[in-house]
């Protein structure tokens, strides 16, 4: 208010207060490690016509309160890109703890993270990416402490309500745009920010049945991608069951083919090779091989194949291209070819790639085995799949009727009597956290104590493994995000997600 109105008091419970408050708790409980701290301010960088500047305001408080005024630092201070490296070096070594500034000014490049304890976003910016260049001022590699805090100020009844409000909308837009694949958040929830924005605006709101809402349209947006990925599984599922009939019984047929072909060669081994029908000793054979090639047509005007004669019970030759160099090839009941280098397709060349071709057929029967056996279990897999309802089909449609009833509410509280409406939307805000809280109980799977996995564990995590195969291991990097809601009937403490407590230890099995 004393941004709009020189004579407006300063009202206890403002921003500014709470903030200075967080901020001066933090200094004081991380002055061992010497931890800083970041204030994000995009609104009143410069001072109003009668000098009001929530930068000199905060910065003046801060130091009344006990934090000494060269620890406190604005980043409009350093005028010069030298001066600004120079403020980072203290920061980054603790010299400075409290340092204001804006998105435009302290957003990328800020690289101060090394005792960075807690952030703190005074105003809301106007781009979700702004949000998420703030937040990667300590959310990055190189920040010594394992737990760090956001926190993000709103005064309820304000226009922090609206930009929070737009934030919502814009980063539901652009995630839409930019993921291509809604399968991707199946197993996930709502995602990055758009859940911490609707929360945030709903508590500014000061009704507690709006952040309810918020959390049922969180929950059935991601309700309806899950239904989406059943429908293309069940989609994927009719495709196969169409499909893969056709492809088993190519790979049995070829299977059949190459494994008669792979034994008549086994029969004939140690038979000498014949060319044009006439057996030939090893002494004779290039020479006689070498007369054949000669003997081939120079110009050809398509692919031409041509049979040379019998090696261990199988036919060869080769397959003449214009354009490309040629293929020798075996065959007997299926083909198999390999092509000669440009620069080696004399007699030897030919006799290398056969011995090839020969070596290759018990191999390619054991990969066709394989992929006989990957397709006849996808199929048994497809048509066990194949016309299965989506589970949580019911739980969707109660869902979505409790949310449309209670969004009908709240749109409509201003035409009814407080009292009613508050008891009817408390009602309904109740039931849909009893269903949900219902479901998760219900559809969350126990996790299995260990899983196969096939990719090769790293030597010094298989020795651990060995030594201890199951340990509790200490939470690191937690994270969690708050926001602090200032009224003029109180203030009100939220946070995203329960913070951990240091050192908890959390049952984790190892891979």
């Amino acid at each position: 208010a004393r941004m709009l109105n020189a004579e407006a008091p300063d009202f206890p419970e403002s921003k500014i207060n709470r903030l200075v408050e967080t901020v001066t708790e933090i200094f004081n409980r991380s002055a061992s490690c010497r931890g800083t701290q970041m204030i994000f301010a995009d609104m009143g960088v410069n001072p109003t016509e009668w000098g009001f500047s929530p930068y000199s305001e905060i910065i003046r408080k801060l130091n009344e309160a006990g934090i000494p005024r060269d620890q406190i630092a604005a980043i409009g201070e350093a005028e010069s890109d030298a001066k600004k490296q120079a403020l980072f070096k203290k920061v980054r070594s603790g010299t400075v703890r409290v340092l204001l500034g804006s998105t435009q000014k302290m957003g990328t490049g800020t690289n101060v993270q090394k005792r960075l304890v807690a952030l703190h976003h005074l105003d809301a910016p106007w781009k979700p990416a702004e949000v998420e260049q703030r937040d990667g001022r300590i959310l990055r590699q190189g920040n010594d402490n394992e737990e760090v805090s956001i926190y993000r100020y709103v005064t309820e009844g304000s226009f922090d309500a609206y930009m929070w409000q737009a934030l919502e909308t814009k980063a539901r837009f652009i995630n839409q745009v930019m993921t291509g694949d809604n399968s991707i958040r199946s197993e996930e929830d709502i995602g990055g920010q758009e859940l911490s924005y609707a929360e945030v605006k709903a508590i500014a709101s000061g009704n507690p049945a709006v952040l309810t809402l918020a959390e049922a349209d969180a929950e059935l947006q991601r309700l309806h991608l899950l239904k989406k990925n059943h429908l293309d599984e069940q989609f994927l599922a009719r495709r196969n069951v169409r499909d893969l009939p056709g492809t088993i019984e190519r790979y049995a047929d070829r299977l059949n083919r190459i494994t008669a072909d792979a034994n008549a060669m086994t029969n004939h081994d140690g038979e000498p090779i014949t060319i044009s029908g006439r057996v030939y000793a090893n002494a004779d054979l290039i020479p006689a091989l070498n007369n054949k090639l000669e003997a081939l047509p120079a110009l050809l005007k398509q692919p031409t194949k041509i049979q040379f004669g019998t090696y261990h019970g199988l036919e060869f030759g080769l397959i003449i291209d214009p354009e490309y160099p040629a293929e020798v090839y075996l065959e007997r009941q299926i083909t198999r070819k390999t092509r000669l280098s440009r620069d080696h397709q004399g007699p030897r060349a030919v006799l290398n790639a056969l011995d090839r071709l020969a070596s290759g057929y018990r191999k390619e029967c054991h990969q066709l085995q394989q992929d006989l056996n990957i397709a006849q279990t996808q199929l048994r897999d497809y048509q066990s799949r194949l016309g299965k309802p989506f589970t949580q089909e019911a739980y969707l449609t109660e869902l979505t009727h409790l949310r449309d009833e209670l969004k009908s509410k709240l749109s409509a509280s201003t035409q009814q009597n407080d009292e009613d409406d508050g008891a009817t939307t408390m009602d309904l805000a109740s039931q849909l956290n009893a269903l949900k809280a219902s479901q998760q109980s219900d559809s969350t799977p126990e996790r299995p104590r260990s899983l196969h996995v096939a990719a090769e564990e790293p030597i010094t995590r298989r020795i651990h493994n060995r030594v201890r195969p199951a340990e509790s291991v200490p939470l690191a990097d937690a994270f969690y995000d708050s926001a602090l809601i200032s009224s003029p009937n109180g203030t009100m403490n939220w946070s995203h997600d329960d913070p951990v407590e240091a050192g908890q230890q959390l049952a984790v099995p190892r891979l």
